[in-house]
């Protein structure tokens, strides 16, 4: 099989990609498979962002798909380039799966309302102009005046909208999530901006994957993954989609009314509610119920993709289950990998 070799500086570092291609398929198709982030704007020669170089290899370029031997001594449209054979360019600024430039934008406060219980929902309005990148899963910080740090909330809502949606869970004595919906709900009554910056995390969707999901979340782990149960339902994502939600007790599962018109709407789309509904139940058993539960209805996991949302212990736990009952680890997605692996 042939290879397409993608060499890219992306802030000062330079990175390779080697991605496998069968004949016929264009640079952009390529990518794509491998949710490689390429410029693109026009997709027809026009607009020129997408000028990279032949470094080797054999080309088909521009309308006539002409033949074009490396290297070259001049530039390639990569919208009009179809690989002949195993070729390398190399091109500024391409980022990989999960991987987007973080930026900082200014938002306005345009709703905050209570769910349930202590659990609220707040809307930030982008400005005008283009929207932000992220993707379904990932992230973002939101910043407080006299606060060296960002505080980090899950997106829940898809991208590509105007209006990005917070989960926030300020119980009484979580005093700096109280502190943050009391910031914002200032800035609401007041008009003034707040800033955020985004994306953060790898466990995310860059495109519509080719296999089932099944997605497990504790508590308001949920945001994350209503952004992407919201993000597949616009794709029209057809594949087997599970929902797995924990909680300990019945008032803290906030937004099941929602899961429930999913599951109602949606063949392929399943919702298992698990309500521990004991004050004081082992610590150990809460964090085994939901891979207890996925085991319970999976016989076979080596077909799936799975992401979970949840507290480092749980996380692990559920790892460590999933994978000794086949799952590929490449196919088990938690932020929780990242900022807090195990030593």
């Amino acid at each position: 099989m042939n290879v397409l070799e993608i060499e890219s500086r992306v802030e000062g570092q330079l990175r390779t990609y080697e991605l496998a291609f069968d004949a016929g398929e264009s640079v952009y198709e390529i990518a794509d498979r491998y949710a490689l982030k390429l410029p693109v704007s026009c997709r027809n020669g026009v607009c020129e962002i997408c000028r990279a170089k032949l470094v080797s290899g054999e080309v088909e370029f521009g309308p006539r798909r002409e033949l074009v031997q490396g290297p070259l001594q001049k530039d390639l449209l990569l919208c009009q380039t179809w690989p002949v054979n195993s070729s390398k360019i190399t091109i500024d600024n391409i980022y990989g799966p999960g991987e987007l430039p973080v930026k900082k934008t200014v938002c306005r406060v345009i709703a905050v309302e209570v769910i349930r219980g202590h659990v609220y929902k707040v809307e930030l309005q982008l400005p005008a102009g283009k929207l932000p990148e992220f993707y379904a899963g990932q992230y973002l910080a939101l910043e407080m005046p006299g606060k060296d740090a960002g505080s980090y909330f899950s997106i829940a809502s898809a991208p590509g909208l105007r209006e990005i949606t917070l989960h926030i869970q300020a119980d009484p004595h979580l005093n700096s999530a109280v502190e943050i919906v009391d910031y914002c709900k200032d800035a609401l009554e007041s008009g003034a901006s707040v800033t955020i910056s985004l994306p953060f995390g790898k466990a995310c969707l860059p495109k519509v994957p080719d296999k089932p999901l099944i997605l497990m979340a504790a508590g308001t782990g949920f945001a994350q993954m209503k952004s992407i149960i919201d993000y597949l339902l616009a794709q029209n994502y057809s594949l087997p989609l599970a929902l797995y939600w924990g909680v300990r007790k019945e008032e803290d599962m906030y937004l099941a009314e929602l899961a429930e018109e999913w599951a109602s709407k949606y063949d392929h789309f399943e919702f298992h509610p698990l309500i521990a509904d004991i004050e004081n139940i082992d610590a150990n058993a809460h964090h085994n119920q939901l891979s207890d539960a996925v085991l319970a209805d999976f016989s076979n996991l080596a077909d799936s993709k799975v992401f979970v949302s949840g507290s480092p212990k749980l996380v692990h736990s559920a790892m460590d289950a999933l994978l000794e009952a086949g799952l590929e680890e490449q196919d088990f997605f938690s932020d929780v990998l990242e900022y807090a692996p195990r030593s």
